[in-house]
């Protein structure tokens, strides 16, 4: 092979790394933006004064929270498919040595489950937000608390697939600050941070099954936006 083909090769590989790269970082925003969706459906619901009447029914509290609880489906959803994205382009832009390509691999799966589960979380609440999940808050018995433990059937559902999330996000992100140092990724402060944030994200869970963990994501997606890219217009240069 020539040292004109060997070039054109090089700048045809350096083109489809930056490009993944950007799609990575552009992806980890997007999927920033969409977690704040939830914070801020919370602190809505909290000050809504429809909320205020400690006499009011459940039916009364979903109804009165129903804007909000759609806002966090649909930004649940679009989180779930972003970090999908987000997963599948960073793996597709390193070099593959040989040595780490089953870890990266299992990484790459987990990482892709994390992202369809929030998916699939997201569409369970909007389904629970809907006709399905409206109709279990108002089934005709004087046990108010008939009605709750009813609903609570969406609720376990939604954390499980949201635990899924944490642990699958966390293990792709402990795999990806061992590798992509050497794959040219990420730098050594972005790895140690990421890796803070996997503890943090997936721990609280696993062991307690509680969800605060995820409230962490912002501290793993922002640096790897920040990260992805800066490197994409270096491998575009």
């Amino acid at each position: 092979m020539t040292e004109t083909s060997l070039a054109t090769v090089d700048a045809q590989a350096s083109a489809v790394r930056s490009r993944g790269l950007q799609i990575a970082g552009r992806a980890a925003v997007v999927a920033s933006v969409a977690w704040l969706t939830e914070p801020i459906a919370f602190i809505a619901t909290l000050f809504n004064p429809d909320n205020m009447d400690p006499d009011q029914t459940l039916a009364e509290f979903w109804s009165a929270g129903l804007p909000f609880t759609y806002l966090v489906g649909v930004g649940e959803l679009v989180f779930g498919v972003t970090l999908g994205l987000l997963v599948f382009a960073a793996d597709g832009s390193r070099p593959l040595a040989p040595t780490r390509r089953y870890a990266v691999a299992v990484a790459r799966g987990l990482g892709l489950l994390a992202g369809g589960a929030m998916v699939v979380a997201g569409a369970t609440s909007l389904t629970g937000s809907g006709l399905a999940g409206m109709s279990l808050t108002m089934i005709p018995v004087d046990d108010e608390g008939v009605r709750w433990l009813a609903r609570q059937s969406f609720t376990i559902v939604h954390e499980a697939l949201r635990l899924t999330a944490c642990l699958g996000f966390g293990a792709w992100l402990t795999i990806l600050a061992r590798t992509g140092r050497a794959d040219g990724l990420i730098g050594r402060g972005v790895a140690v941070t990421i890796v803070i944030a996997a503890v943090l994200i997936a721990v609280p869970g696993a062991a307690t099954g509680l969800l605060t963990g995820m409230n962490l994501v912002l501290l793993a997606l922002i640096p790897l936006a920040v990260a992805f890219l800066r490197r994409s217009r270096s491998a575009a240069l």
